[in-house]
């Protein structure tokens, strides 16, 4: 379960539905999540559902909104934000990305906004919309780093920050579904490290000594 923030604005039974969406959804999915299943999770009536949510579709986006924005805040306040260069942020982040959703040793239970996009693209426009702007987002944040990254040590350097950025979020959405068919996460720590590669292999001979560097701050 993600953490909850101390300063949650939410209703605590408007938080309780959302946290319970959150969670049955990410485990089984959209459409096999009910509302009673919701509000037994919640222990909240369906009165108390109805009082926030006009319906299922309607806690969903509310679900999705919170997954994301709990996940960013992760993100905010991770390690590698702290990282005075550019690059140190890069590794650092993938090495966030492989911790954040179990490790080597866990068994992630994904991405909510990636099943969501995989369940619901072609049925509800809305939150394939929303799945959208969240993946853009994460591409953005990864962006901006990469191109502070070239600016400094690869100004030179042929690739697109934003394309890299896209493959960044393709990966780990793609890793994660494979790391739950096969109740692995090996596929995930592999994938983010071949990644790892591919970037530097960018940066040319400044690779070894930046992600050396960057290892020993991350711990």
């Amino acid at each position: 379960m993600l953490d909850r923030p101390a300063n949650d604005p939410l209703p605590e039974t408007k938080r309780k539905l959302v946290d319970a969406g959150v969670d049955l959804m990410r485990s089984r999915g959209f459409n096999a999540t009910t509302v009673d299943d919701i509000c037994a999770s919640a222990r909240v009536t369906k009165g108390g559902f109805f009082h926030y949510f006009k319906s299922k579709e309607d806690l969903a986006a509310a679900a999705l909104s919170r997954f994301h924005e709990l996940r960013a805040k992760e993100s905010a306040d991770a390690p590698f934000r702290r990282l005075a260069d550019p690059l140190d942020r890069i590794f650092g982040r993938l090495d966030f990305a492989k911790e954040s959703f179990g490790g080597s040793k866990g068994l992630t239970r994904g991405c909510l906004v990636g099943m969501f996009a995989q369940e619901l693209s072609f049925t509800n426009p809305a939150l394939r919309s929303v799945c959208q702007d969240r993946f853009a987002r994460i591409a953005k944040d990864f962006e901006n780093d990469l191109a502070e990254a070239k600016a400094l040590h690869g100004p030179r350097a042929g690739f697109d920050p934003k394309s890299v950025a896209t493959l960044y979020v393709s990966i780990v959405q793609g890793s994660l579904l494979l790391a739950k068919a096969s109740e692995s996460n090996r596929v995930l720590v592999e994938n983010i490290e071949q990644f790892r590669a591919y970037i530097q292999t960018l940066f040319g001979q400044k690779r070894a000594k930046v992600s050396a560097r960057s290892a020993v701050t991350a711990r």
